[in-house]
């Protein structure tokens, strides 16, 4: 997703008592954003796809959720020039969330905010969620250089350590993240990468009542933020 041109409006209105001899009749609307040089495209390794294979119902508990284990995407962001930008996350199958806490790095609870959907059985039973974590140990680079993440849940007014073992992306596209140098400080970049872990989990065979096969079906969409 490319923003060029980044646009808002702001206008004052004064509004004075009726009996006062200096009533405005009129107020500014001005028009402000910026044209950037650079854009930025994002990519993800094996064509965007986390796959898990075939799974045997057979080998899946019938009474408690089932951890598929973890894989690996790259996530690379290519700009024309040096550009400082992040980019979030929305779930496109946020109706068949249902918290399955699935494991990353052994972290076994993350919060449901963090928690992506996975599609429904033909009965209609949500078959459970995905994580994501944007890693944070050596993992990004940036034009060639070992990079952070940080990340900002308040539209960048501040910016949080990854932590070493990195950020959860949000579900609901309300969280950024970006490259920044040892400083904390956002870095323009022209290729900048880093390692997505992502976990999988589904509800117990009994919950689920599968009686042919069904297909994992989780996809979400990541947009580039100009900053």
């Amino acid at each position: 997703m490319k923003n060029l041109f980044k646009l808002c409006a702001t206008a004052a209105l004064i509004i004075t008592a009726a009996n006062s001899a200096f009533a405005a009749d009129s107020t500014d609307l001005k028009v402000q954003g910026t044209l950037i040089m650079g854009s930025c495209t994002p990519t993800l390794s094996s064509g965007g796809v986390v796959d898990y294979g075939k799974i045997s119902l057979g080998d899946l508990k019938t009474d408690a959720v089932n951890q598929l284990g973890q894989k690996q995407i790259t996530l690379t962001l290519t700009c024309q020039s040096p550009t400082k930008v992040a980019w979030s996350t929305q779930d496109d199958q946020s109706s068949s969330v249902i918290d399955t806490q699935p494991v990353i790095d052994n972290n076994t609870q993350p919060a449901v905010t963090n928690e992506f959907g996975l599609g429904t059985t033909s009965g209609g039973v949500n078959l459970g969620s995905y994580a994501i974590i944007a890693a944070n140990n050596s993992e990004p680079n940036v034009d060639g250089n070992v990079g952070y993440i940080r990340y900002s849940d308040d539209n960048t007014a501040t910016w949080t350590d990854g932590g070493i073992g990195g950020a959860y992306n949000r579900n609901d596209g309300s969280r950024l993240m970006t490259f920044v140098d040892a400083s904390g400080d956002p870095l323009a970049f022209t290729t900048a990468s880093d390692v997505l872990k992502v976990g999988a989990s589904v509800q117990d065979t009994t919950t689920l009542a599968i009686t042919d096969d069904t297909p994992l079906n989780g996809q979400a969409t990541i947009s580039v933020r100009y900053l």
